[in-house]
């Protein structure tokens, strides 16, 4: 074969050799940078990806909020009487023994609850002391039954409540703390509350006479105190 022929040759197949090394190197440097991207693409989409959308929280509870919230006149009208003196039998305007107070305060949300203590707690729904909630009763008694119910508050949260507790005292804020109860109640708002609310203030905004009980029935003297007692003091109620 001619020199040139040959030297010609030579060149062509180390061109070839050199091209098909550079198209692999290519073709090399091709793949790594396609499986970087895509072990990037994985990383990212993994790594940043947003995480899953957690459920919102449950709303509030609307039917617990809305109760609290008719029962807090009641509640303000206990309040703006704290002060006021104790007087057995009393149920207003400006004197109040314990139930004469609770009723008074509960005609403001349009809720008629009976006159005497025990009668108030026969007339709520028994609830655990775990579910108390501002507006709800707290009561006491002497034999832990209805019947031997002799004391009545409005709880405000907190521990704490509002009572006409004793002679010699005034409406007050208390504790659980000082005396403490056992039986509680939740009373329930009629269906047409707010006009039963209207309709009863206009016939007795105020409450009934100094020292009398509701429907002009003077203490009689066989109503006679029952008494608790806490840290010392001694709580009389009817």
């Amino acid at each position: 074969m001619p020199d040139d022929i040959a030297g010609h040759t030579s060149h062509t197949r180390h061109d070839a050799r050199r091209d098909h090394g550079s198209h692999g190197a290519h073709g090399g440097l091709r793949a790594a940078v396609l499986g970087a991207v895509a072990g990037a693409a994985v990383i990212v989409g993994s790594g940043t990806a947003a995480p899953a959308a957690e459920p919102p929280a449950p709303p509030q509870d609307q039917a617990v909020a809305d109760a609290v919230s008719d029962l807090e006149p009641a509640v303000a009208y206990a309040l703006r009487h704290v002060g006021d003196p104790y007087a057995l039998g009393g149920a207003g305007p400006h004197h109040w023994d314990c139930s004469g107070l609770v009723q008074q305060a509960y005609r403001r949300v349009g809720v008629r609850l009976p006159r005497m203590a025990a009668d108030q707690y026969r007339a709520t729904t028994r609830i655990p002391r775990s579910a108390l909630r501002r507006g709800d009763l707290v009561f006491w008694s002497g034999n832990g039954k209805a019947s031997g119910v002799h004391h009545v508050a409005i709880y405000m949260g907190g521990g704490r409540y509002i009572e006409a507790a004793r002679p010699g005292t005034k409406v007050r804020i208390s504790s659980f703390s000082r005396f403490d109860s056992h039986m509680y109640g939740r009373v329930q708002l009629p269906a047409r509350h707010e006009e039963a609310r209207e309709e009863w203030l206009e016939e007795d905004p105020e409450g009934g006479p100094d020292g009398t009980i509701e429907g002009g029935s003077e203490v009689r003297p066989e109503h006679a105190p029952f008494t608790h007692t806490g840290e010392g003091e001694t709580c009389t109620c009817e």
